[in-house]
């Protein structure tokens, strides 16, 4: 008798759990499916255009996956991303955590009225993943592709061994100040066409950075989005950036923003190997003067050290970019064009 309860038990139990886990998977999902469309509704009233077929749930009753087709995304400033049929999962106790997969041909257009420019972009991986807050929010993005090409009727193809970028959180400021972005990205092993990468080769080992973006961009395009942002007091915050580019390796540290001219504007701290040989080549290529680079090499020689284990000139110096115009330290190199 006393085994016939233990079974009888044992079998409530199984089919409550079961029951259990059937309802949470389908909670989840529908909280999932909610929170999508509620970034999709959010994403809408700020001025994006997104489209897809989904979210198709599949993994029932243990895993928690979802997948789109024919995603596409256009931006208030004209941007529009066409790209392959993305899969993802999310773990049943956080469903608002997914791990998304979407490797293949990634289309770019940009249409600026007069003109549309477009490049394709073919990843062999591609992985990500997004953090949803309840509201639909998203509270940070991750993307890393691998094996990278970019082709483009408008430009060389680039090629890169890794790409990845990171948003987010967003934080608002509590006293109403502006908003700050949290923004960070790595290139390895980027390849560009010959004679593409100018006094610092075809060939970039890394380049890294982990900054802030201070404001948020306003809707609209560029041309009337960027100086808003800029009159509102946006700027970029850079913690640090990394590059080793032909002969260049480079550590640096400062703020970039916006002049009245829209050209780039900001003072770095910065930590360089390599100046003298990229003073030679800028000169050699006729992109500075020839008193330019005299002061320029003059400048290596007060401001360098020399590195006691490689015997190379580290050059701690400030780097502006003012006017217009590019500074290493007080020596104007070569003038700035506006970013529009």
């Amino acid at each position: 008798m006393r085994r016939y309860h233990l079974a009888v038990a044992l079998g409530a139990f199984l089919c409550l759990f079961s029951l259990g886990v059937v309802g949470y998977w389908f909670w989840a999902s529908e909280a999932l499916a909610e929170g999508i469309e509620r970034w999709r509704g959010q994403q809408v009233e700020r001025g994006y255009d997104i489209a897809y077929d989904g979210p198709h749930f599949s993994g029932f009753p243990f895993t928690l996956a979802v997948s789109f087709s024919q995603p596409r995304v256009t931006s208030p400033q004209g941007l529009a991303w066409q790209g392959p049929p993305i899969s993802g999962e999310a773990n049943l106790w956080d469903p608002f955590t997914i791990d998304l997969r979407f490797p293949g041909l990634h289309r770019l257009q940009f249409d600026r009225g007069d003109e549309v420019k477009q490049a394709d972009i073919l990843a062999d991986e591609a992985d990500g993943r997004v953090v949803l807050a309840a509201d639909g929010e998203v509270d940070s993005a991750m993307v890393d592709f691998a094996v990278l090409r970019i082709d483009s009727p408008d430009m060389d193809s680039v090629s890169l061994a890794r790409l990845t970028l990171r948003l987010g959180p967003l934080r608002i400021s509590d006293d109403g100040g502006l908003e700050e972005l949290a923004v960070t990205g790595e290139a390895l092993e980027l390849e560009l066409s010959q004679g593409q990468g100018g006094a610092l080769g075809d060939s970039m080992a890394r380049l890294s950075f982990d900054s802030t973006v201070i404001g948020g961009i306003p809707r609209g395009k560029p041309e009337s989005a960027l100086p808003r942002w800029r009159d509102a007091g946006g700027q970029l915050q850079v913690r640090r950036l990394l590059a080793l580019w032909g002969p260049l390796d480079l550590q640096a540290e400062g703020n970039l923003a916006l002049d009245q001219e829209m050209r780039p504007a900001g003072l770095f701290e910065t930590r360089m190997k390599g100046a003298e040989e990229i003073i030679n080549r800028l000169r050699k290529d006729g992109k500075i003067e020839p008193g330019a680079a005299l002061a320029a090499r003059l400048a290596v020689v007060a401001l360098g050290r020399q590195d006691a284990a490689s015997g190379e000139t580290v050059l701690h110096a400030p780097v502006t970019l003012r006017d217009g115009l590019f500074f290493l330290g007080p020596v104007p190199l070569f003038r700035i064009a506006p970013v529009l």
